[in-house]
C-alpha cells in the first residue's frame, strides 16, 4: 500500500506542518485510548481534475454522536468540520485518493493519571495521506473466523468509533496475518457472526445479499448503507438478519466493506472456497460504488463532496 504524507495537518485550531504536530505524553487518550475517530476517503476524478469527498456529512455527523458515548466535546459543527476537510486537502494539494482522519480526544487532565475522564479537556486533529488499497481488490481475500470475540455493545460499544476499542480489531488481524490469512472475520459472544476486524461483512445466499443487524456488535457503516441503498437500485434483493459461522462455509459470494477496505471480494472463509468464484453479484456492486465515489455515476452525485470549487 503506497502512502503519500501530507505537508500539513490540523490541531487545535490551527493548520500545522506535520512535522511539528505533537501532542504531550501525558494525553490520556494516548494512555487509555480515550477517542472517537472517523475516516473518510476522497477520490480524484483526473477527468474533471476534481477530488470527491464520499459522504462526508454522513460521517460528521456519525462523529457527532460518537464522541456523547465516552464524554468528549467537539466544539466544531459539521459543517465546519467539512470546511477544515476542505480547506486541510486544498493546503496538502492533493491530486490523488486520500484517506482522511480526524480525531477527538481526551487531552491532559489535571491528575495527569486515571480513569476520571470528567475534569479532562477535549482536543481534535485531523490529518490526510495520499492512500490505495488497504486490502488486497483484485483475487480475493483468505480470511479467518477470529478466535477473538466481538467486543459486545454493554462493555464498549463498536457503533462509537472509539478508538481503545481497536485494540480487538488488532489482535484479530494479527492472528489472521500470523496465521497467513488476509484478515479476520469476528463472532459475537454467542457465536453468530459480527463483522471483519475493522470493516463490515456481506454475503451473498440463493441471489440476496445479506449482512448482519446492528445488534451484532457491528460498526454502523457508511459504506454498508450505501451498498444497501446500491443493491436495492440495482433490484438486488437485501436481508438484514443475523448469520451463523456456517452460513460463511456454504455461501456463494463475500465481502468486506469499509472506508478504508472500500469493497474488498472474499474468496475463502477458513480454507473454504465461496461457491461462485466467479463473483458476479459482488462484481457488479464494485462496478458500481466506484463508480460513484469517483463521481462518473450522476444519480449518487449528491453523495460527493467536491474539494476544488
Amino acid at each position: 500500500m503506497e502512502i503519500k504524507l501530507p505537508k500539513f495537518c490540523f490541531l487545535e485550531d490551527k493548520f500545522v506542518p506535520w512535522e511539528e504536530a505533537k501532542v504531550p505524553v501525558s494525553t490520556h487518550a494516548l494512555h487509555y485510548g480515550t477517542a472517537v475517530f472517523a475516516g473518510l476517503r476522497g477520490y480524484w476524478n483526473a477527468d474533471e481534475n476534481q477530488l470527491y469527498v464520499f459522504r462526508i456529512r454522513d460521517h460528521f455527523e456519525r462523529l457527532h454522536k460518537s464522541v456523547r458515548i465516552i464524554f468528549i466535546e467537539l466544539k466544531y459543527s459539521v459543517d465546519e468540520l467539512i470546511d477544515i476537510t476542505k480547506e486541510l486537502l486544498k493546503k496538502n494539494e492533493f491530486k490523488c485518493d486520500v484517506y482522511i482522519r480526524p480525531l477527538a480526544f481526551k487531552s491532559v487532565g489535571p491528575k495527569v493519571v486515571g480513569m476520571d475522564i470528567t475534569e479532562i479537556p477535549s482536543s481534535f486533529l485531523m490529518f490526510a495521506l495520499g492512500f490505495g488499497e488497504y486490502l488486497p481488490l483484485a483475487g480475493g481475500l483468505h480470511v479467518c473466523t477470529s478466535t477473538w470475540r466481538r467486543i459486545p455493545d454493554v462493555a464498549i460499544p463498536a457503533r462509537g468509533k472509539i478508538s481503545g476499542t481497536y485494540v480487538n480489531s488488532c489482535l484479530a488481524k494479527s492472528e489472521a496475518v500470523y496465521s497467513g490469512f488476509n484478515d479476520a472475520i469476528f463472532l459475537t459472544e454467542d457465536g453468530y457472526v459480527s463483522e471483519g476486524s475493522a470493516m463490515n461483512l456481506f454475503m451473498v445466499r440463493d441471489n440476496t445479499l445479506i449482512t448482519t443487524p446492528v445488534y451484532a456488535d457491528i460498526l454502523e457503516g457508511i459504506v454498508r448503507r450505501t451498498i444497501l441503498s446500491i443493491a436495492e437500485d440495482l433490484g438486488i434483493p437485501t436481508e438484514v438478519r443475523p448469520i451463523q459461522r456456517s452460513e460463511l462455509y456454504v455461501c456463494d459470494e463475500a465481502f468486506f466493506c469499509g472506508t478504508g477496505v472500500q469493497l474488498a471480494p472474499i474468496t475463502k472463509v477458513d480454507h473454504r472456497e465461496v461457491r461462485d468464484t466467479d463473483l458476479p453479484l459482488t462484481k457488479k456492486i464494485q462496478k458500481e460504488f466506484f463508480a460513484t465515489v469517483r463521481g462518473k455515476n450522476k444519480k449518487y452525485k449528491h453523495w460527493l463532496a467536491p474539494v476544488y470549487e
